[in-house]
């Protein structure tokens, strides 16, 4: 259940003099209805029906993504999964294990309609990477951005795929030299959608995702506790800053909600041993 607090909060700061894009505080929901939710966005945006908008929302139990090309049985260990529900995301890169140690978002928008989002896949990472970087730094953490050209490993190598805080890529955000955001992005002809898992405590570790053996406890080096709800916020006012714009909060409607839920056997629950997955 999302809180009300947040949408007030958010609200209060809305700035009417400066161009609106939307802003969506969802709350915690399964991982196949976050995955149809940011479809519909992506969806919504290529048909010119909505602004650019930031969808922040949870997960209401750990839960692994893969990325849009990965097969299960490569993108994770089988042997581990137990009962953890995996869904394919519609972006790319490697399998990433979601839970309450994380902030998630999802950012969409027609990029011909609003050039502001960046014209290029370099441009858009970019402007986001300044964004989050922004709020890193807000909450007390000296983060910078990755500038390598190639991914480069971070673990040994196996049999199953790296997860995705195992290799670090160009405009990743490193702190005291781990990777403590993920990102990925799918471009169509006229919009993005942009998915991101910042990391907001020590990292998790799930036995059916390769990870990275370095590591550092980022609960020690967060000086001021912050409320989830008021670093959603503080994440969207970066956003804010760097595009210059306002976000206004704007939940589901009855109607997106219908959409949405009818996108719901896209992004079922993953099995390894399926011959046939359905990439939507």
């Amino acid at each position: 259940m999302v809180s009300t607090a947040i949408y007030i909060l958010a609200f209060l700061t809305y700035n009417r003099g400066m161009r609106s894009w939307r802003v969506i505080f969802d709350g915690k929901n399964s991982a196949a209805f976050n995955m149809a939710a940011d479809a519909y966005l992506l969806d919504a945006a290529e048909k010119g029906e909505t602004e650019p908008v930031i969808r922040l929302y949870g997960w209401d139990r750990p839960s692994i993504t893969i990325g849009y090309h990965q097969t299960i049985e490569r993108a994770v260990d089988c042997h581990h999964l137990v009962d953890t529900p995996v869904v394919r995301r519609l972006t790319g890169g490697r399998a990433l294990l979601h839970d309450d140690g994380e902030l998630t978002y999802a950012m969409a928008g027609n990029y011909v309609d609003n050039p502001g989002l960046g014209k290029s896949l370099h441009e858009s990472y970019n402007l986001i990477s300044q964004a989050v970087v922004r709020f890193y730094n807000a909450i007390g953490w000296e983060a910078t951005i990755s500038h390598r050209d190639q991914p480069i490993s971070l673990s040994g190598s196996v049999a199953t795929q790296k997860g995705c805080f195992a290799s670090v890529s160009h405009y990743e955000i490193m702190v005291r030299g781990q990777k403590v955001a993920a990102g990925s992005q799918r471009r169509t002809k006229t919009s993005f959608m942009q998915h991101g898992a910042l990391k907001i405590a020590s990292p998790s570790h799930h036995g059916a995702i390769v990870e990275t053996s370095q590591s550092i406890e980022l609960d020690n080096i967060r000086p001021v506790s912050v409320e989830r709800d008021g670093m959603e916020v503080m994440l969207m006012k970066e956003f804010e800053y760097i595009y210059k714009v306002s976000f206004l909060p704007r939940p589901f409607s009855d109607l997106e909600m219908a959409a949405i839920m009818g996108l719901g056997d896209r992004f079922e629950n993953l099995n390894c041993g399926q011959i046939k997955l359905n990439r939507g």
